[in-house]
C-alpha cells in the first residue's frame, strides 16, 4: 500500500512534534541535531517527484533507529503504514516547511553552542508549530499565533529566532484587525 505525499507529511510533522518534546525536554534523545537535521532533510523534499517524502520514510526510519534508539521508540507507530496522520491544509502546511527547516537549523546551531537554555526555549516554541498546521490554534489568528509562540524568544535573549519568517503569519489574515472570519 503506497502512502500519499499528505499522508507522509503529516506523519513527519507529528514525529517533529514529538522530537521538539524530547529536546526540549532534555530526555530520550541521543542526537538532537542529528534528529533535527534528519527532519529537515527529509522536509527539504517536498512536493519533489524524484525523491518524495512518502519514499523517504524508510531512510528516517533507519536515521532515528541508528542515532536515537530510546526516541524511535516513542515515534515508530507513526512509520506505519496504516497510521492515520491528522486531517489538515497540506498546501499551508508546504507553505511552512521552509519555516520549520529554519527553526530546525537554529536549534541546531544552538545544540552546538551547547546553549540548552536556548534550545528548551526554542522546542517550546516549535513544538506547537505543528499543532498549528493541524488546526489546532484556529481560534487565533495567523498573526496572533506567531506573537504568542515565536514573539517571546526574542524579547527574553534579545535575539532572532523566526522573525524572517513572520511573512507567512501575516499572509493569512484579513482586514477586520488581523482575526480570521468564523
Amino acid at each position: 500500500m503506497s502512502v500519499s505525499e499528505k499522508n507522509a507529511l503529516g506523519r513527519v510533522l507529528l514525529i517533529s512534534r514529538e522530537a521538539y518534546l524530547a529536546v526540549r525536554g532534555g530526555g530520550r534523545v541521543d542526537n538532537a541535531a542529528a534528529l533535527l537535521d534528519g527532519l529537515s532533510a527529509v522536509l527539504s523534499h517536498i512536493n519533489d517527484p524524484k525523491k518524495p517524502i512518502s519514499k523517504l520514510m524508510g531512510s528516517l526510519k533507519r536515521d532515528i533507529r541508528t542515532k536515537n534508539k530510546a526516541f524511535f521508540a516513542d515515534v515508530k507507530l507513526y512509520f506505519s503504514k496504516i497510521y492515520p496522520a491528522p486531517d489538515y491544509d497540506f498546501d499551508k502546511a508546504v507553505k511552512h516547511i521552509p519555516a520549520i527547516i529554519l527553526g530546525n537549523d537554529k536549534i541546531c546551531a544552538k545544540v552546538v553552542e551547547g546553549r540548552r537554555d536556548r534550545v528548551e526555549a526554542m522546542c517550546d516554541a516549535m513544538k506547537s508549530y505543528p499543532n498549528y498546521l493541524f488546526g489546532e490554534f484556529e481560534s487565533l489568528s495567523d498573526k496572533q499565533f506567531y506573537d504568542l509562540v515565536f514573539g517571546f524568544y526574542p524579547k527574553i535573549y534579545n535575539e532572532d529566532f523566526l522573525s524572517e519568517m513572520k511573512g507567512l503569519f501575516e499572509a493569512g489574515e484579513d482586514r477586520n484587525g488581523g482575526q480570521r472570519r468564523l
